[in-house]
């Protein structure tokens, strides 16, 4: 940690070149504590003790919303297990259609946790885990199609 030490004179020609140094300092470090002490005197002044830390703090990074789930060894009803399929089928010939894996539609885990959750609006389905913006986008009508077929 690191101290500076700051005068800040009371008569009116030097306050607010004074303060404006103190501020300026203060806003390029990251301060952890101060102490002052008026001095009386010719002139009169506070005293101000800066301790710091080089830099200011970095912002926290933007943290996405927690996303919605399902265990991978969740039992699964008999209505569920023809979603499923119904969900596989329909992945199965996008990725035909575009000349992609399966998987790069979408994943097990992400069409397990469709079925279980079910989704029934893009909102809903943009906070199921695996699915953001751009795949909601991409295949969110036609997955919720699928849904509301059971």
């Amino acid at each position: 940690m690191n101290l500076k030490l700051f005068q800040t004179r009371l008569d009116e020609q030097h306050l607010q070149g004074d303060q404006e140094t103190i501020n300026n300092f203060m806003e390029k470090v990251t301060v952890k504590k101060t102490a002052t002490q008026f001095v009386p005197g010719e002139p009169d002044y506070w005293s101000v003790m800066v301790f710091y830390e080089n830099g200011k703090p970095k912002k926290p990074a933007y943290k996405e919303p927690e996303k919605l789930s399902v265990n991978a060894d969740v039992e699964l009803t008999t209505e569920e297990k023809e979603i499923v399929t119904a969900l596989k089928q329909w992945r199965k010939d996008k990725a035909n259609a575009l000349s992609l894996p399966d998987f790069m539609i979408c994943h097990n885990a992400e069409l397990l946790a469709v079925t279980k959750l079910k989704p029934r609006t893009m909102e809903e389905l943009s906070k199921v885990k695996g699915f953001g913006e751009q795949k909601v986008l991409k295949h969110g009508d036609e997955i919720i199609s699928v849904l509301n077929a059971f």
